[in-house]
């Protein structure tokens, strides 16, 4: 009885832990559609936002589900951004005036705006390649306005955080 209780327990906590390391997969990010591996800036996975292509890069961003934490930490004194509704929020707010930008489908909006003239960036999947996505200026889909290419699609906290290591936020 014992015994078959721990071993549903055990196969719960297996199934769980699996599932949260699916939801954070890893994408990468390249500065243009070619994806080559040693040009590899910047990359995701469970959770941590690294600079270059393998474990040892710098942590500059570490995402949990609504948060971003500056650094290798999920300690509340490191939270910097939480993401709501869509919105990347200054700490963790809750006025209108906190909120820096707005995630609304693929386009980012400065502020809490959708206004066209706010558009900052447009997120499209690529034509050839359906695993990768371009990050392009305003409402561009241009080559030339290409600001750079994931490979994966990021969730919305893992977004704002490749756009703030970029120093594009």
């Amino acid at each position: 009885m014992k015994s078959t209780r721990l071993v549903r327990l055990l196969l719960i906590g297996m199934l769980s832990w699996s599932a949260s390391l699916l939801a954070q997969e890893r994408v990468n990010v390249y500065p243009d559609h070619r994806m080559l591996w040693s040009e590899l800036m910047l990359h995701s996975e469970q959770g941590l936002i690294r600079e270059g292509n393998d474990w040892r890069g710098t942590v500059l961003w570490t995402t949990r589900p609504g948060e971003l934490f500056e650094g290798y930490s999920s300690s509340s004194f490191d939270l910097k951004f939480t993401v709501r509704d869509g919105h990347l929020i200054q700490g963790d707010s809750n006025f209108s005036d906190a909120i820096l930008y707005t995630l609304e489908g693929n386009t980012i909006y400065i502020g809490d705006s959708t206004f066209p003239l706010d558009l900052v960036y447009t997120l499209q999947p690529d034509a050839l390649d359906p695993n990768a996505f371009g990050l392009y200026k305003e409402d561009s889909i241009s080559v030339f306005d290409r600001i750079c290419v994931f490979e994966g699609k990021p969730s919305p906290e893992t977004l704002f955080g490749f756009l703030l290591a970029l120093g594009l936020l």
